[in-house]
């Protein structure tokens, strides 16, 4: 019997779901979660053998919550035509297969159990412009990394506090600097990254697992 953990901010997709995979006699819905944030969660306590999730969800969308849960379950994704930036980034983040909402019943039973048995499935009408936007998505990266790599240790351990929300006092009294130091590392950061401010050195921080 395949454990299912599903994954929607849509009442009726989650409905649809237990429609068309309880009456196979092979799945168990373990549970169900409304948004993206409660998987990790759900997975520590439920165990499931797949999370069938939608990309896009309110507070955290699929590629957050698959990179969260960080291989703790394999994870199928829901998506739609528009999707691919974003799908795109649950690829990134781990993500075992890619499956259009509205594909028949028959192709979601068999991506399920697919990927609940190790394997991993990719809708044929999504797969190029997820391929695309992946590639893309992954150049993208690529430059930042390079960018990052500019970064002396000291330049990084600032940004690393930066983006755990630390103030400049903060920063410094954890780096064990003064905060005119951290202020003249900030700006060599925002300089070598041509960024705006310091939100953007957030975000980038963020974006590129230096936080």
């Amino acid at each position: 019997m395949i454990t299912v953990l599903l994954v929607d901010d849509q009442p009726l997709v989650r409905a649809g779901l237990r429609r068309i995979l309880e009456p196979e006699g092979t799945f168990t819905i373990a549970g169900e979660c409304d948004d993206g944030d409660q998987v990790a969660e759900a997975v520590a306590r439920w165990r499931p053998d797949v999370v069938v999730m939608d990309v896009r969800m309110r507070r955290v969308d699929g590629a957050e919550a698959t990179r969260r849960l960080a291989g703790a379950a394999p994870v199928l994704i829901l998506t739609t035509f528009d999707d691919d930036d974003t799908v795109a980034a649950a690829l990134g983040a781990g993500a075992a297969g890619f499956i259009l909402k509205d594909a028949p019943g028959e192709d979601i039973v068999r991506a399920v159990t697919m990927v609940a048995e190790g394997g991993s499935w990719l809708d044929p009408q999504v797969a190029g412009p997820v391929l695309t936007a992946f590639r893309r998505v992954a150049d993208r990266e690529r430059r930042g990394r390079s960018a990052a790599a500019r970064l002396t240790q000291r330049e990084h351990d600032v940004l690393s506090q930066i983006a755990r929300g630390a103030t400049n006092a903060e920063a410094a009294s954890a780096l064990h600097i003064s905060e005119a130091t951290v202020k003249t590392h900030l700006g060599n950061i925002l300089t070598k990254l041509d960024l705006r401010d310091r939100p953007a050195a957030i975000v980038y921080a963020h974006d590129h697992g230096l936080a």
